[in-house]
């Protein structure tokens, strides 16, 4: 997601993390609401479900360290690698 940026707001007395994509305008918003965790999202793309399909992969992939991570940036785009 590398249109994609996280804002955090309170909302009724509850903080809310916000995924807004800032070219495709969608978003996705998890709160907690009576110890229940609570997401929304909208548009073109399902944020929060693609953020769960790479959480996934971080178990799979040996739980890599920050540290073992490399970002290589070129005029195409960027990418992060374990």
């Amino acid at each position: 997601m590398p249109t994609a940026q996280r804002l955090k707001l309170q909302s009724g007395g509850h903080d809310e993390d916000i995924l807004v994509d800032v070219e495709t305008g969608s978003f996705a918003a998890l709160c907690e609401e009576d110890g229940r965790r609570i997401v929304r999202q909208a548009g073109k793309d399902t944020l929060w479900d693609a953020v769960e399909e790479l959480l996934g992969r971080w178990p799979t992939a040996g739980t890599p360290s920050v540290e073992g991570a490399t970002v290589r940036v070129t005029p195409g785009g960027q990418s992060i690698h374990w």
